[in-house]
């Protein structure tokens, strides 16, 4: 995908906000995954935080308020821009000092994480590794067979092995040397990447896979 903050930029505004992320007394009314009139009322509670998705970014409401959706959030009390000036791109998410602090992407495999993992494109697939200081040898077995592959220090990706394909809601299991317990994911495959932030969001929350989700939404920009 083109850089999806330049596209979202450029298209016009969003009918409808989507909740991306709900806690507190309040949760239940505003489940991931439901989309909101943009000037919908927002009534909160004390202990809730409601996390909103739209064309431009996300905004994050805490209670105890009573606003609309598209209301100015009050910077310091609802919500803070990131000091590092983060922004979400699907295709290109962030780096951060020698070492990266999550995938470059929302598609890199964490062989670190179990849980569900949504892949848009399956012929392409990249691994990655929140510490690359050490060369390893990382050990993936599937239903269709195991297959170890090599990573060299100073490297945080490497590619799917060829030789394994990935199946539609096939499980997966990462072992690497001196680590106890393996990871596992369930590979859930999209039909075509969505075409813009909150259709990607959607997919991801339609299928389960929390952890990129939350990682769109840890880069995407405040409104």
């Amino acid at each position: 995908m083109a850089a999806l903050l330049a596209a979202t930029a450029a298209a016009p505004v969003a009918a409808n906000v989507l909740v991306v992320r709900s806690s507190g007394p309040s949760a239940s009314a505003y489940p991931a995954g439901r989309a909101l009139p943009d000037n919908a009322r927002i009534q909160l509670r004390a202990g809730d935080t409601l996390v909103l998705l739209g064309s431009g970014g996300t905004r994050t409401f805490r209670g105890p308020i009573t606003t609309a959706a598209n209301a100015a959030v009050q910077a310091g009390t609802q919500t803070a821009q990131a000091s590092d000036g983060r922004r979400v791109r699907v295709g290109a998410v962030r780096s951060a000092g020698i070492l990266p602090v999550s995938p470059s992407t929302i598609w890199q495999v964490d062989v670190t994480q179990s849980g569900n993992m949504c892949l848009a494109d399956t012929s392409n697939v990249m691994l990655w590794r929140p510490d690359a200081s050490q060369s390893t040898t990382l050990a993936i077995r599937g239903p269709n067979g195991a297959q170890n592959v090599t990573w060299a220090a100073g490297h945080a990706t490497v590619a799917w092995p060829a030789a394994l394909p990935i199946a539609d809601g096939a499980d997966y299991q990462f072992t690497t040397p001196g680590v106890a317990v393996p990871a596992h994911i369930r590979v859930k495959t999209l039909a075509s990447e969505p075409g813009d932030v909150q259709g990607v969001a959607q997919a991801l929350i339609a299928n389960g896979c929390q952890e990129q989700l939350d990682l769109l939404i840890e880069t995407a920009p405040t409104e």
